[in-house]
């Protein structure tokens, strides 16, 4: 039975439309010549599409930002925001299950190309990408379809595999992918072909892949590193994963404008840029309008001096208290500040022109109207290598003790203040009128490497190193730096960590009703309950049911407002 392997919004988020021409007596009603079909969609093709919708996916859904507690809901908005008050319904899962699902079954049919050809690069790059997944998956869902996923029609209906064995085979997969990779380094016959324009990650450099899979795995062996002893793993991959000071980063050829599929007209911006910024007319995006950076975030970065500040958020248009009542910094002591952001979950926060938005500096990295619409995409930074690293160290883990565990801390904060250093660097003057620049902080004058050893030797024991006291404080600050390196990066990553370590010690949403305890996981969709009965559970509690890794949910208090 032929299946079809591409999904419509794949296609559209590739910019790939499959069409065989002319027509011929021989044509019948039951060939359609346009349908892309297993046997004639290239390992080429899938990959774009499977790597592009995962950066879409990654970055664009405003739910996964509130549960990050980097973005929450803005004073020109209403609605009922159920990420919020935590009245969420299966229903609003669909699309986190099923898009991945979807892409599983590209990556599945690519790795079964790969073996089938013998082609090593290209099967561990499916073993990779298949490797995030899951572990995205799980950490949404816990127990999931593994064994039997993305395997076609004879499986409709796949059972749910445990989570943490699933876990335990993800990372078995991507040292499989490293291997994979090694050998097809040492492979001079090995050809590249079309990966060097179909790769939008690494363009066919498989010395690139291979330090991406490992840190794929390292991230698998810190999640359960606090209910498994992953040491001896964690040593053995350690020296394998990316440079602290690289990034990894996606385009498929991001520009500033527009491209009509049908009767339909879709962004071909950076999806960065299109959801939470601007048009590709310089007009304030509908997500820069309706989500705001957290007072938590905003107000971490001000009282701490982080340069950073200028780059994560914009300075807000009037510095009066709220036209409508809804905030009163006088009482705060901020009535002269320009920075300030909505305190999480806020139902009825400051209106726009009274709060920071969204840094013009973090969307668009170059701090141009015209390259920031065209800019890449980061799929996961050097700096959380750092991080995990900087863990590893103070937890005894891996080797060094205290010195390597500072060590990889100040490196981690150095590699993230030099991605945004043309944005640290930048005069504000130049900036989009939304970024209002009256009160724009100034420009850093050094490189962005000095500015971060001068930002974590302050005499501030948040964030300098030997002015904590102790291993807890120390944890902390990891895990906050942790936290605002994945802002607008990866709010997944984020969330998952904080469920993990419980660190920083956040609040719940002021806007919560239904428990004291953060989201600590997803119901399974309405489309399982559909389509899956025999498998579906729906013995699960969003807060209490954790996902394995997970050893606790505390009770927190809700988050505080200006008034």
């Amino acid at each position: 039975m032929k299946k079809n392997l591409l999904y419509l919004y794949a296609i559209i988020l590739s910019g790939a439309v499959l069409v065989l021409s002319s027509c011929s007596d021989w044509l019948d009603v039951n060939e359609n010549p346009n349908e892309a079909l297993e046997s004639t969609v290239s390992n080429d093709l899938l990959l774009t599409s499977v790597q592009n919708d995962m950066d879409y996916e990654r970055i664009a859904y405003y739910n996964i930002h509130y549960l990050a507690q980097h973005l929450t809901k803005s004073g020109d908005y209403s609605g009922s925001y159920p990420f919020l008050t935590g009245g969420v319904t299966p229903s609003n899962f669909d699309d986190y299950w099923s898009r991945r699902y979807a892409r599983i079954a590209n990556l599945k049919n690519i790795e079964r190309k790969a073996i089938e050809s013998g082609d090593t690069g290209y099967e561990g790059i499916a073993k990779t990408l298949l490797a995030v997944e899951f572990r995205e998956l799980v950490d949404m869902f816990g127990d999931v379809p593994f064994t039997e996923a993305g395997l076609g029609a004879e499986y409709l209906a796949p059972k749910y595999d445990d989570a943490a064995t699933i876990y335990n085979a993800l990372i078995e997969m991507t040292g499989q992918a490293v291997e994979l990779f090694e050998q097809t380094i040492a492979n001079e016959n090995y050809t590249i072909g079309q990966l060097s324009s179909a790769d939008i990650y690494f363009k066919g450099d498989f010395e690139g892949w291979r330090r991406y899979a490992a840190s794929v795995e390292l991230s698998l062996l810190m999640r359960i590193s606090n209910v498994t002893d992953v040491s001896a793993q964690i040593k053995a991959v350690q020296g394998k994963v990316l440079n602290i000071g690289e990034n990894v980063v996606g385009n498929p050829g991001y520009y500033k404008g527009e491209a009509t599929v049908g009767n339909t007209d879709y962004t071909k911006m950076n999806p960065l840029y299109a959801t939470f910024g601007y048009t590709h007319l310089d007009r304030e995006a509908s997500g820069h309008k309706s989500s705001v950076p957290t007072e938590e975030m905003v107000g971490y970065l001000r009282e701490t001096k982080n340069p950073l500040l200028r780059v994560y958020a914009d300075a807000r248009r009037y510095l009066e208290n709220d036209a409508n009542g809804r905030a009163n910094y006088d009482l705060f002591g901020l009535g002269e500040e320009y920075y300030i952001g909505v305190p999480f979950g806020q139902m009825s926060p400051a209106q726009g022109d009274y709060v920071s938005k969204i840094g013009y500096g973090i969307l668009t990295k170059t701090c141009s109207l015209e390259t920031g619409p065209a800019s890449d995409i980061i799929v996961m930074q050097g700096s959380l290598v750092g991080f995990y690293l900087a863990e590893a160290a103070l937890r005894g883990l891996i080797d060094g003790g205290d010195a390597a565990a500072k060590s990889y801390y100040e490196q981690a904060i150095t590699s993230l203040f030099n991605t945004y250093e043309t944005a640290l660097r930048s005069d504000a003057s130049t900036w989009s009128e939304y970024a209002r620049p009256a009160g724009a902080r100034p420009a850093i004058t050094t490189t962005a490497a000095e500015a971060a050893e001068a930002y974590y030797t302050q005499a501030d024991k948040r964030v300098n190193w030997d002015l904590m006291s102790s291993d807890e404080e120390k944890m902390n600050a990891i895990q906050t730096q942790k936290w605002i390196s994945l802002y607008m990066v990866d709010p997944l990553e984020a969330w998952s960590e904080i469920r993990r370590t419980d660190l920083p010690v956040l609040h719940t949403s002021n806007a919560a009703q239904y428990s004291d305890k953060i989201m600590a996981r997803f119901y399974y969709p309405n489309t399982e309950r559909n389509l899956n009965p025999a498998n579906y559970r729906d013995d699960i509690n969003v807060f209490t049911t954790l996902i394995f890794w997970d050893k606790e949910n505390p009770d927190r208090e809700k988050s505080k407002t200006f008034q």
